[in-house]
């Protein structure tokens, strides 16, 4: 990682006035939570297609079974993972009013754990379920009890507990969609951590953020062009974004370089 980079990206996001983040599983994995297409991920651990909703209302059954595998095993940490310093930097920076918004395509509610307040959840949270019947929410820990004397778990109104993250083939909600794609259209900056950007339909928000996406209309329905917005990736590995969306790639771990970028910024205020 370069530190003309990380310097940088931290004059940007002080010279910024709507800095928002699109992240994803890269920030997770340094905090022991495996994402979902590496080798070795959680998908050559566990069949995909339990993970359909169409499958999942069929067969409610199997897929807490699974969860309930997950939870114990040792390589799978999600519900015990603790944030790390990519996740608190980000929370200091929300804190002091550089950061406005994180759009997160995970479901591990770290960012909430480190602090972070205004989180959009892309994909919604596996820390939480939802009663399919009366839309009522739960925390694991009640879930985990209730799965000792049943399967699936049910809602107090007789409903079946579905886990609130988006499945294959469930629409991305509503609320979440509306909200990140308001937030990618008034920022002027956004940072783009650990996502391989290849997961649509949150893949078209760093283009949506530089204009070249924008479903706003004017007068007499000519397109209404965008101001200028520096999108930068913190990434290990060059994206689809990297050269042909994105300003910048600064290439390396998201914690260590988010940890950085924090430092130079407190600097500024001393």
């Amino acid at each position: 990682m370069g530190c003309s980079l990380i310097d940088n990206t931290a004059e940007l996001l002080l010279a910024s006035n709507h800095a928002i983040v699109l992240s994803g599983a890269g920030i997770s994995t340094e905090s022991g939570v495996p994402d979902f297409r590496s080798p070795g991920g959680i998908w050559e651990q566990y069949d995909p297609a339990m993970f359909f909703y169409e499958r999942f209302l069929e067969n409610p059954k199997e897929v807490w079974e699974a969860l309930l595998d997950m939870h114990g095993n040792s390589d799978f940490t999600l519900w015990e993972a603790q944030p790390n310093q990519g996740h608190l930097a980000l929370s200091y920076l929300e804190k002091i009013g550089i950061i406005k918004t994180i759009i997160t395509q995970n479901v591990d509610n770290l960012h909430q754990k480190a602090g972070s307040k205004n989180v959009v959840e892309f994909h919604g949270n596996l820390l939480f379920a939802k009663c399919l019947n009366c839309g009522a929410k739960y925390g694991y820990q009640k879930v985990l009890k209730d799965l000792e004397n049943i399967f699936p778990p049910l809602c107090s109104c007789g409903g079946t507990l579905k886990p609130d993250a988006v499945f294959f083939g469930e629409a991305i909600p509503q609320k979440a969609m509306i909200e990140s794609t308001k937030e990618a259209n008034l920022c002027d900056l956004m940072l783009v951590i650990g996502t391989s950007a290849q997961v649509e339909p949150a893949a078209s928000l760093p283009l949506i953020a530089k204009g070249m996406n924008n479903m706003l209309i004017g007068l007499a329905n000519i397109p209404v062009m965008k101001t200028h917005c520096n999108v930068i990736e913190i990434n290990r590995e060059p994206t689809p974004l990297t050269g042909a969306v994105s300003d910048f790639l600064v290439q390396g771990s998201a914690g260590e370089i988010l940890s950085q970028i924090a430092e130079r910024i407190k600097e500024t205020s001393r």
